[in-house]
């Protein structure tokens, strides 16, 4: 300890660093200069240990240098000593672990031999043989054919198979496991693109390999493109239409892509162009402005021909909602999530799932434990906690607009640069856009006929006084979640009114309600007064000009002139025959007519209702012993492959037996 300690004193508290230059690992008086050749390649690991051995050459020099003449092998011995002490210099003994001195005299030969080059301490062995491999390349081509297989056997199984291959095949085979998989490591290095597209397919090539494009987002403004897309939601909600909770109802979003901000959405139990047309409203409301470019997902309803202009579709009087609006239209190419920036908002918006007590899992390994077999506990936990709770439609509406606006306040990398969705997207908003101009992107569409207190919508009338002495059907278009009002469409499709809910009056509203109470009543009295007063001045006016004329000229015809009947000369009267085969083809083609009428207008009414409901109709019809076409047994058999149908077999059964036995009373009652 004492000797070490002496020994530090005398050389100095040098720290393990790299030497400034090579000459200054040796006195000056014994520095003898030559030509230098080129160092070698070295790896980072090796030019560290190389430092590290030439601060340890010239600690050892200098411990040399201060030895008096004939004490310079003590002075090796104390270096030595004092060094493997791991004490005097403990870094570069951890380092480089035990050292002799003569090991150190070999470095200084090595050193001087180079021209006191340092860079010669690098420990080169291995380095020839560092990339190759004792595998031939036959045994190489044999083992490859065994693992890039679509199956993606392992590793140890594709080595056995190729190992009997070569026994087979008569080739000498005498290397590991071992040595396979690490020469597969190197080349899966260099043949990546292969290893995936081989064992993974085309679609984690795309995702893995392939170079994709980078967009500039900066070139953008708030509303240039908008993207749309339909995500199942990873909770259950109850079904409106069924009563029933169902899972993966699909949320149809419109996401700005130059602020990454939520705009409108609809939830629907499947993905179809009526929840599209509701989502892009509202998105359009919120944006202020008609988009300039919409991205589209590659789905079966977003290419709907409701969609987009077709032949067929302006010969029937409609264009594509999107050339209405002057925006032009973008598909994402099918299996290429990334090209469509709000697949990555999607996989955000799963915090929000995992928070609903009905959460049912973003894929099958990520399922809750209640769901599993055998997790009688957590099931039981889950049914105390929440028991058959389910969110409704409303609430699920209210608990995806509060996550939005919270999320829209989160500062965000990327083209935003730490600003928010928000502050970005109130920049570009536009002035807004006229709430009559969307009415043909109403979500659903209906048909009711006015009567005397206007148009019955889920059980509450809806008054416009424009609707006054009308008695015919229209075409009703609404909101689902704000039924504030409907807006009502003649046949031929021209807006007639927006009609609003009628206020209910107090039973005794002059005796026992508030004033407001009495100032509804005196309003719906004003206006039954005034529409008695519109009826009897039209009467009067119809009476005079139109009824007492008619009528006058009617009795004229009849000889009754002034109150008295005159006698009518009948002599010159012809008397006519009637054909009875004129008459029956009249009749059939009346009877023709009438039936493709009422064909064509079950055919319209089918088409507007949604699949669940079309089906239920569909199965009504049949019930009435009534002949589908090709068509609807088509869809009824595609609507029974789907998740409605599969999910909810009871009540599709239940529908066939109720309508079975009401029209088989129907035809036994008659």
């Amino acid at each position: 300890m004492q000797t070490a300690i002496a020994l530090r004193q005398s050389v100095g508290n040098l720290q393990p660093s790299a030497p400034s230059s090579p000459v200054s690992l040796f006195p000056a008086t014994i520095s003898t200069p030559c030509a230098q050749t080129a160092p070698p390649p070295m790896t980072k690991r090796m030019e560290e240990k190389m430092q590290h051995k030439a601060a340890l050459l010239a600690l050892y020099n200098r411990a040399l240098a201060t030895a008096d003449w004939g004490d310079k092998t003590q002075a090796r011995v104390k270096f030595e000593q004092a060094y493997n002490s791991g004490l005097t210099w403990p870094h570069l003994y951890e380092q480089l672990g035990p050292v002799s001195w003569k090991t150190i005299e070999s470095w200084s030969v090595k050193v001087r031999k180079h021209g006191n080059d340092c860079f010669f301490l690098a420990d080169k062995r291995g380095a020839h043989l560092r990339g190759k491999c004792g595998l031939t390349e036959q045994q190489t081509e044999i083992f490859l054919r065994c693992v890039l297989r679509p199956n993606r056997p392992r590793i140890s199984e594709a080595y056995r198979v190729a190992k009997a291959v070569m026994e087979q095949q008569g080739i000498d085979n005498t290397h590991s496991e071992a040595t396979y998989r690490r020469w597969l490591h190197h080349w899966k290095e260099r043949n990546h693109h292969l290893w995936v597209f081989s064992r993974e397919g085309a679609k984690a090539w795309n995702d893995q390999c392939a170079m994709y494009i980078e967009r500039d987002m900066n070139l953008l403004n708030v509303g240039d493109v908008i993207v749309a897309d339909g995500h199942n939601l990873n909770f259950e909600i109850i079904n409106p239409w069924t009563g029933k909770p169902q899972n993966h109802m699909t949320l149809i979003l419109f996401y700005d892509m130059a602020s990454n901000m939520p705009l409108g959405w609809e939830i629907m139990p499947t993905e179809n162009t009526a929840a599209i047309s509701s989502a892009l409203r509202r998105a359009v409301l919120r944006l202020g402005k008609y988009p300039r470019v919409v991205y589209l997902d590659n789905g079966r309803a977003f290419k709907a021909r409701f969609f987009k202009g077709s032949q067929n579709f302006d010969e029937a009087g409609y264009a594509g909602l999107y050339e209405r609006m002057g925006c032009q239209t973008i598909y994402a190419w099918p299996y290429h999530g990334q090209s469509k920036t709000v697949e990555r908002f999607f996989g955000s918006f799963a915090e929000l799932e995992r928070l609903v007590p009905g959460y049912t899992g973003t894929s099958i390994e990520h399922k809750p434990p209640r769901m599993l077999r055998g997790e009688k506990l957590h099931r039981t936990i889950h049914e105390q906690q929440f028991g058959s709770r389910c969110l409704s439609l409303e609430e699920a509406h209210t608990l995806i607009a509060f996550w939005f606006d919270e999320y829209a306040k989160r500062p965000q990398r990327g083209h935003l640069n730490g600003r928010n969705p928000m502050e970005v997207f109130v920049e570009g908003k536009g002035p807004g856009v006229d709430k009559t101009e969307l009415i043909w992107l109403m979500m659903s569409l209906e048909i009711k006929t006015i009567h005397r207190n206007g148009i019955t919508f889920r059980g509450q009338n809806y008054y416009h006084p424009a609707l006054y002495g009308r008695r015919h059907k229209v075409s009703i278009r609404y909101d689902l979640q704000d039924t504030s009002s409907i807006w009502v469409l003649d046949q031929q499709g021209e807006l007639i009114c927006e009609a609003t809910p009628v206020e209910k009056v107090h039973p005794a509203a002059a005796q026992l309600g508030n004033e407001g109470d009495k100032e509804k009543l005196r309003q719906h009295i004003a206006l039954k007064k005034n529409q008695e007063k519109q009826a009897s001045a039209s009467a009067r006016s119809l009476l005079k000009d139109e009824i007492l004329p008619e009528h006058r000229r009617q009795m004229a015809e009849i000889g009754v002139l002034n109150g008295e009947i005159q006698t009518i000369d009948t002599s010159n009267c012809k008397m006519i025959s009637l054909d009875a085969e004129k008459l029956r083809r009249e009749v059939e083609e009346a009877t023709r007519l009438q039936q493709e009428a009422v064909a064509k207008a079950l055919e319209e009414e089918l088409m507007r209702l949604n699949d669940s409901d079309r089906y239920e109709r569909l199965i009504e019809m049949s019930a009435q012993g009534m002949e589908l076409t090709q068509e609807w047994n088509d869809f009824m058999t595609f609507f029974e492959k789907t998740d409605p149908y599969r999910n909810f077999p009871e009540y599709w059964e239940s529908c066939r037996i109720k309508y079975g036995l009401m029209w088989r009373k129907a035809v036994s009652g008659q």
